[in-house]
């Protein structure tokens, strides 16, 4: 081995030993950082908009919405394609559960609220808490942003041709919510947060 070899080695060695770390270690942690950052500035936002007085602190929306919110912050790091999809097969094969589940509450507390205006903005808090906690899982997986990628590249034909005026960003975030919201199962989220 030629000296100019062994320092090629060298190099290639240390350049992939910091890309481990970048990748493994700090962007991880970042991603988890950003996710609970941006729950936490939602959450705060519920929190502001009931001491404004538009919803109360014990209806049972904000209780389920704040409880579901702080679930995904405490468990943010299990937030994972295969975590969600165990919840998914684990939930399908249960028989006779007879509880109501998690989105069947949250749909009877919005309609116990009288002004529709504030269940209207529950309804976009809630909203955007879950398409933040779609954006950490799809973030999480690179096999998971190219399927998703693959999804929309093949219905973006079909789609511009049915309707035109669809924006990318509005493409994107509909073909992400038809793929991955509905498996989400928020109601082991909030068990678990519950339990702890």
């Amino acid at each position: 081995m030629t000296e100019q070899q062994l320092m090629n080695a060298i190099e290639l060695i240390s350049v992939l030993g910091l890309y481990s770390v970048l990748f493994f270690k700090i962007l991880p942690t970042y991603r988890l950082d950003s996710f609970r950052q941006r729950m936490f500035a939602v959450r705060d936002e519920v929190f502001d908009f009931a001491a404004k007085g538009n919803i109360a602190f014990d209806d049972p929306a904000y209780v389920l919405l704040r409880r579901q919110m702080n679930g995904l912050i405490r468990y943010g790091h299990h937030l994972t394609v295969f975590r969600m999809l165990m919840t998914f097969i684990l939930q399908k094969m249960e028989v006779g559960n007879a509880s109501p589940n998690w989105t069947e509450q949250w749909n009877a507390a919005l309609l116990k609220i009288g002004d529709h205006d504030v269940q209207e903005k529950m309804r976009v808090f809630y909203s955007r808490s879950i398409y933040i906690a779609v954006r950490h899982l799809v973030s999480g997986s690179p096999l998971l942003c190219f399927a998703i990628l693959a999804v929309v590249l093949a219905m973006v034909p079909g789609l511009l041709c049915r309707n035109a005026a669809l924006g990318a960003k509005q493409l994107l975030h509909s073909a992400v919510s038809k793929v991955l919201v509905g498996p989400l199962d928020r109601r082991r989220i909030e068990e678990a947060a519950a339990a702890a």
